[in-house]
């Protein structure tokens, strides 16, 4: 694959595999909260990878959301939704998880600041949004992207 058609495929895999299945459980009748923000942690996680080109995990998530998700604070997302729900389906001291709360997003209630699927997918949406931009257009954006897929790959749409 040439360079340009390895970044489609980059953007064609967060966006048609990692964020499709986010968006399909939100539009689920049944609700899946836990899960769902349990894979835009995943998200964030993957995509910072490409972003940094860095095993460094906490160093890269910690900065692609300090860069991309400025609503958020890196040290308490990483702490609370990478490392205690992902890791231990377990919630840490910062935050609780809610969906169709909208008017509790971002708002902080005896020490707990609330998120909210609604608002934290659009969020993020916005922020691939942002790096897809990037990508095509930043070179050290797009190199260390190439770099990560030659380590890493992605899953892509021969699956």
């Amino acid at each position: 694959m040439t360079e340009d058609q390895i970044i489609d495929q980059i953007i064609y895999s967060f966006t048609n595999y990692n964020l499709r299945d986010i968006q399909e459980m939100y539009n689920s009748p049944t609700e899946f909260t836990i899960a769902e923000f349990i894979l835009c942690s995943c998200l964030i996680d993957q995509i910072s990878g490409f972003r940094y080109n860095t095993d460094k995990v906490g160093k890269r998530y910690k900065k692609f959301v300090r860069e991309y998700l400025p609503n958020y604070n890196p040290e308490e997302l990483y702490d609370d939704l990478r490392n205690k729900l992902v890791h231990n389906y377990s919630l840490g001291r910062h935050y609780n998880l809610t969906s169709k709360s909208a008017h509790l997003h971002l708002q902080t209630i005896n020490g707990n600041t609330y998120l909210t699927i609604e608002y934290f997918l659009a969020d993020i949406k916005s922020a691939l949004s942002t790096y897809f931009n990037e990508l095509r257009n930043d070179m050290l954006v797009r190199q260390n992207a190439l770099n990560w897929y030659k380590q890493y790959n992605i899953i892509g749409q021969n699956m």
